[in-house]
């Protein structure tokens, strides 16, 4: 399956690279700085495309699903959560549906952890309704706080975070998102996840 990572370059990106070619897929992604498109294709990445006026409608051409790592813009290196433009994500998934990608896996910046205030800053929320409203093959995770340490391989599904569940590694994130491509449970579904005690495949395999 060739696949588009929206936010490649970010460090969750690169752990979705790496998990993507070692399962056998054909990674897309945008970069802004020209030395960071060979570390890119060293973690797996087959086309590393250099953002610019049309960078995006380049990088879907061929493209049988899209990996979204919302809040992140399509070729920074940057890690940490933001705001969105839920407008622009909006016209980017257009975009998408328009050229046949039927399959998307959308990584909401909504964390399970904000508040129902924080929650719809900006419009944060609003893309997922979009989504579900689309004619996409849909998943939408939510998640807790994503960090930098050594992934579990467990994860619990969950609608909020719980005392002291409120970290998960970039590792196991990015995991889920890949089991989820091809996985026909998480199709249509919206959830949302924590570090756990159930391995990966068995938790989705569950919804």
């Amino acid at each position: 399956m060739k696949v588009f990572v929206y936010g490649g370059s970010e460090t969750l990106g690169e752990y979705i690279l790496k998990q993507l070619d070692e399962k056998g897929h054909e990674a897309v992604t945008i970069v802004e700085a020209e030395n960071r498109a060979e570390m890119l294709e060293q973690l797996g990445a087959v086309d590393v495309i250099m953002s610019e006026d049309g960078s995006f409608k380049r990088a879907l051409a061929g493209v049988d699903a899209i990996i979204y790592i919302a809040g992140a813009s399509p070729g920074s290196g940057g890690s940490q959560d933001a705001l969105i433009d839920a407008e622009e994500v909006v016209r980017s998934l257009e975009e998408a549906e328009s050229n046949g990608i039927e399959r998307i896996v959308y990584l909401s910046p909504v964390r399970l952890d904000e508040s129902d205030e924080s929650k719809k800053t900006g419009g944060k929320d609003e893309p997922e309704k979009w989504i579900e409203s689309s004619g996409f093959s849909y998943t939408i995770i939510r998640s807790v706080k994503r960090v930098g340490k050594p992934g579990y391989g467990k994860i619990n599904l969950a609608d909020s975070a719980g005392e002291g569940n409120d970290e998960i590694p970039f590792e196991d994130v990015a995991a889920v998102l890949v089991e989820a491509l091809e996985n026909a449970n998480t199709f249509k579904q919206s959830f949302g996840m924590v570090s756990g005690d159930s391995y990966i495949k068995e938790a989705l395999d569950s919804l």
